[in-house]
């Protein structure tokens, strides 16, 4: 009897299994992984000089971008640390995917106990944009890649995007 109970209790959690596996969508990881590597946010260790402006107060710093390529390059984890003096200035978290859904980019970020769903941008000429709005405006970011060189900067509106001003640029070499 005992062996019986474990047999109908095998074949139940199979059936089930089947049943959960047969209801899920075919996989997009392929589709979403061609999507992410067109990005010119690429995986690596990435280096370089940069600088925050806030007002009058400029701050170069060294910066550090650290991309790692998880879940078959689908989704790319970005953690990046600015340092002045050796002393951190900056340090987010990000995760940046595409959507096959909605057809558009997904940008995360994590800073200063904050967090941002980020509007995102692919333009034709391969730069990628961020963006997001706050109390005070709209602060965007726009990533280039050119010549192996991750170029990015960050501007600043707050009259809903009619005129902007540069804050910040940073120009890395990859590892």
């Amino acid at each position: 009897m005992r062996n019986v109970c474990f047999a109908l209790l095998f074949c139940f959690c199979c059936l089930n299994t089947i049943i959960i596996f047969a209801q899920m969508p075919p996989s997009k990881t392929k589709e979403v992984a061609a999507k992410v590597a067109v990005l010119p946010i690429q995986p690596g260790e990435w280096t370089g000089k940069g600088y925050y402006q806030f007002g009058p107060n400029r701050q170069e710093v060294d910066q550090y971008e650290k991309i790692t390529s998880v879940l078959d390059g689908s989704v790319l984890l970005i953690e990046g640390i600015g340092r002045q003096n050796g002393e951190v200035r900056h340090h987010a978290v990000g995760t940046l995917s595409y959507d096959p859904f909605t057809q558009k980019y997904m940008l995360r970020t994590f800073k200063d106990g904050y967090t941002v769903d980020a509007e995102t941008e692919m333009k034709e000429d391969g730069s990628f944009i961020w963006s997001m709005k706050n109390p005070r405006g709209i602060t965007r970011y726009t990533v280039r890649l050119i010549d192996g060189t991750w170029i990015e900067t960050g501007d600043f509106s707050a009259d809903e995007g009619k005129t902007w001003s540069s804050f910040l640029e940073m120009k890395l070499q990859k590892k």
